[in-house]
C-alpha cells in the first residue's frame, strides 16, 4: 500500500502536510525535505505537531531514519506544541525525510503534520 499526500503550506519557516492511508505501510515517505521550498543539498526539518485519527487496531510510526528515536500514534489524537512534547529532530546525518509504517490491522487513518524547517532552507 501506499500513502496519499497532499502539501497544504510550505513557507520559509513551516510545511503543512495531509495524509491518509489503508494501513499496511512499510516506510513510506511521508515528507520528502529535498522536495520543500528553499531546500539546499541537506535539509533537515523537526515535527513539530500531528494531528490523527487511526480507525482499526494498530499503531503509526513516525521517524526520520532507522536509528532515530520515533514517535508512536495510534487511536485519535494530537502531540506537539504542549509542555513535555518537544519537536522531534532527527539526530543524524541524512537528509531528513520523515518516514511513515503502518501497522495492517489499521482500516483508515488520516493525520495532518507540521513540520518545522531548522537548517538547510535557504530565505
Amino acid at each position: 500500500m501506499t500513502i496519499s499526500t497532499t502539501t497544504l503550506v510550505d513557507d520559509s519557516f513551516k510545511v503543512i502536510v495531509k495524509a491518509n492511508g489503508v494501513g499496511g505501510e512499510t516506510q513510506q515517505i511521508l515528507v520528502n525535505a529535498l522536495e520543500l521550498n528553499d531546500a539546499t543539498t541537506e535539509p533537515k526539518i523537526s515535527i513539530a505537531n500531528v494531528h490523527y485519527e487511526i480507525k482499526g487496531d494498530g499503531d503509526i510510526t513516525l521517524l526520520f531514519n532507522e536509528s532515530e528515536e520515533a514517535l508512536v500514534i495510534d487511536k485519535k489524537g494530537n502531540y506537539g506544541l504542549r509542555p513535555g512534547e518537544p519537536k522531534k529532530k532527527a539526530t543524524s546525518s541524512g537528509n531528513g525525510n520523515i518516514l511513515l509504517t503502518s501497522d495492517a490491522d489499521i482500516t483508515s487513518y488520516n493525520l495532518v503534520i507540521e513540520c518545522h524547517k531548522e537548517s538547510g532552507f535557504t530565505n
